[in-house]
């Protein structure tokens, strides 16, 4: 059984590619509605004995579904949705184009119609859960087709869910692999290749100096990260070269906090509540080489989140800002807090808490898929020995990964797999 995907841009245009590609027995095995049109999944030398033992049923009626029935429901999927309390368009389009008597005039009225609506609703309820039980059922044979014809390629997309990385990031990192021939290089060669996609920057922080400020959520270790670069500048500058200022109202003992780094190391902290008092204290630390802001953490969802990044951002003609993140945090959270903080220039991020991530794959791929530049790891709390410049750690951080499938042994579902990747599965058909 060939598999392919088909997207165009309306159902006539897709279906005269089917018939021109696969010829009339072509078999449409799914359709939807997708971004850019209309997506098809269609197949020739169909197995419909293993279609329906996938399904669960025995009678060729159950599963004998036309081209041109498949068609119609696709067709009538491209009008606009109706909202959910309105009556399906290709029921309602059947219920108008048939005459309605008398006698069941008569009967009709508001219960009658009542009684109507809740029967189309169940109706619509049910083929909406057929319809997802097919597409379920139907992207397992997909998968297992695509597994069967090329092993190889399966086997290094299980791998990277393993590692786990998204699978839109699996798919770029897959589809700019040569083809893999020999099994040596199943795990080596990916690898390698994610490594080349990860964005780094060459950032010159302890060489250029200047104005720096951390921004970010809350507890991804700003204030500790803010400790450590001052440390590895002083051992390179004069401590006197250095000054770290407060700039967090927010969390109670801030200051104190990062005065107990700035003694150790021989520099002053210097407190600003408010973008007017940062712009001042900005002026009085010019003279000086390297300046560290320690902002205060905040939810990506916090309302006045906005305002905050717009305060700081009016001093972002003298002050470059480096977005922290969390290596343990979710990557839906990952997401949404680089989407928030991006509103101010960013000039690269600072992962932190790497020793602490049971999987690198989520800041990985959220990297990647935002293509957010890495200036600087952080695997520990020790000062300022965990701190690393991210360019000269490309390897080191997917060895990182790698090493945390011995402690972790994560499981990769097979059901997963085939929802994750049997469209692209089937297109690379």
């Amino acid at each position: 059984m060939k598999i392919k995907r088909y997207l165009d841009k309306d159902m006539r245009h897709v279906l005269r590619r089917v018939r021109e590609d696969q010829g009339p027995e072509a078999v449409i095995l799914s359709n939807r509605r997708v971004e850019d049109g209309i997506e098809v999944i269609a197949a020739i030398d169909y197995d419909e004995a293993l279609v329906r033992h996938a399904l669960g049923v025995e009678s060729d009626a159950d599963t004998r579904i036309s081209n041109e029935s498949l068609a119609s429901i696709a067709e009538d999927d491209v009008a606009p949705e109706p909202p959910p309390s309105a009556i399906p368009e290709v029921v309602s389009s059947q219920l108008q184009s048939q005459p309605v008597s008398e006698s069941e005039q008569a009967a009709g009225g508001p219960q009658a119609d009542r009684g109507d609506d809740v029967a189309l609703r169940d109706m619509q309820h049910e083929i909406s859960g057929l319809r997802d039980l097919l597409e379920t059922q139907l992207s397992g044979l997909v998968w297992k087709d695509a597994s069967r014809r090329y092993p190889l390629r399966a086997q290094v997309l299980r791998n990277l869910a393993r590692l786990g990385i998204a699978p839109d990031i699996a798919n770029i990192v897959v589809d700019r692999l040569e083809p893999i021939n020999d099994i040596k290089n199943i795990w080596r060669r990916p690898l390698m290749t994610l490594a080349q996609t990860i964005p780094f920057a060459d950032d010159d922080l302890l060489d250029r100096g200047g104005v720096v400020a951390l921004i970010g959520p809350t507890g991804v270790g700003k204030t500790t990260t803010i400790a450590k670069l001052a440390v590895l500048f002083a051992m390179q500058h004069d401590p006197d070269d250095i000054a770290l200022v407060s700039a967090d109202a927010f969390r109670i003992g801030a200051k104190e906090h990062l005065m107990a780094f700035a003694n150790i190391i021989g520099t002053k902290v210097y407190s600003a509540s408010s973008s007017t008092e940062l712009a001042e204290t900005l002026s009085r630390l010019k003279n000086k080489k390297l300046v560290l802001i320690d902002t205060e953490g905040r939810s990506p969802r916090d309302r006045d989140l906005a305002n905050r990044l717009a305060a700081l951002g009016s001093n972002r003609d003298r002050v470059r800002f480096y977005l922290t993140l969390s290596a343990a945090t979710q990557e839906a959270a990952l997401d949404e807090a680089i989407r928030e903080f991006n509103k101010v220039p960013l000039e690269g991020c600072i992962v932190t808490k790497i020793d602490e991530a049971a999987q690198l794959g989520c800041i990985i791929s959220t990297l990647i898929r935002h293509d957010l530049p890495a200036a600087w790891f952080a695997d520990g709390q020790r000062i300022p020995e965990d701190m690393h410049k991210a360019a000269r750690k490309k390897l080191w951080l997917i060895n990182q990964a790698v090493d945390g499938l011995e402690s972790t042994h994560p499981r990769v579902d097979e059901r997963t797999m085939a929802e994750n990747y049997s469209a692209a599965s089937a297109a690379n058909g």
